[in-house]
């Protein structure tokens, strides 16, 4: 295999294409999942465990989670080096209305794209969040799933164009801090690591999972708590995370401002070290 380093692209159920169907309900409906995957060198960081939260993923909203292999296989076929990879997996085509064909086959979309500047893996420097206005919606039964249906995030978005904010923090309509728009979160208040345990909200996303991992082996205490913005603003530190920036210091919420952190730096190179180990080669 030929590995073309100068071009992305996308498969849909296996064959070349950038199209689906107007019937199809992941675009109807928001009626589907995905995963956001970075491959560096050719490996696809913690691969199993997207593997595993896919197909948990399907599992809530009742879709057949296609197998590894066929994923594997479409991902040879684009055949990334430095990329990021989407996965998606939607109801796939159905006739006008909710209702659903449960024997309908799901359709399969890869996609590789580049990696932003901020994928970077050296050394990050603290990162700018804003406070966003729109509230995050309490739905208990898609609480942690990565569902296609991301309005919130959108809305959310378009409340800054400030090229030096990394991301916006969003609330639940309690008043918990409950995640970043693109990220998961997590505030020290010196004595243990903190996160909202998304009960009825958010993105249980794989790189929080690895954090936590990471702070059990290093014997750190962390706890899934909901915790406010006074909280956040009296924490000793504060990081985001996700499968592209993996572990990043928070340096500012408003007018709060934080040094450098010890604690942010070293789980960060823990969990990079982690998730070195758990990265594939695609072609395998």
């Amino acid at each position: 295999m030929t590995v073309n380093t100068d071009r992305f692209g996308s498969l849909v159920d296996g064959e070349i294409a950038s199209l689906v169907s107007v019937r199809d309900r992941g675009l109807a409906y928001g009626d589907g999942v995905f995963r956001t995957i970075a491959c560096r060198a050719g490996r696809l960081e913690a691969w199993r465990r997207h593997m595993a939260k896919l197909a948990h993923d399907c599992s809530r909203l009742g879709l057949v989670c296609p197998d590894e292999s066929l994923w594997l296989a479409d991902i040879a076929e684009l055949a990334p080096v430095d990329a990021v990879v989407k996965l998606m997996v939607t109801r796939g085509i159905s006739q006008r209305g909710y209702a659903c064909d449960p024997a309908a086959p799901v359709c399969r979309i890869v996609m590789t794209s580049p990696l932003p500047a901020y994928a970077a893996q050296a050394e990050h420097h603290a990162k700018r969040l804003h406070v966003c206005d729109w509230p995050l919606s309490l739905q208990a039964g898609l609480a942690g799933v990565k569902h296609l249906n991301r309005l919130d995030q959108v809305m959310a978005r378009r409340e800054w164009q400030d090229a030096t904010i990394f991301d916006g923090l969003m609330c639940n309509a309690r008043g918990e801090v409950v995640e970043g728009v693109i990220s998961n979160l997590f505030i020290h208040d010196g004595n243990r690591w903190l996160t909202h345990p998304l009960a009825d909200c958010g993105v249980a996303g794989v790189s929080r999972e690895l954090v936590l991992a990471v702070l059990a082996d290093m014997g750190q205490p962390a706890q899934l708590r909901a915790f406010s913005l006074e909280m956040l603003h009296a924490a000793q530190a504060v990081c985001v995370c996700n499968s592209l920036i993996g572990v990043a210091q928070v340096g500012q919420v408003g007018a709060r401002i934080w040094g450098a952190s010890a604690e942010v730096a070293m789980l960060r190179a823990a969990w990079m070290k982690q998730v070195n180990k758990e990265s594939i080669a695609w072609c395998v």
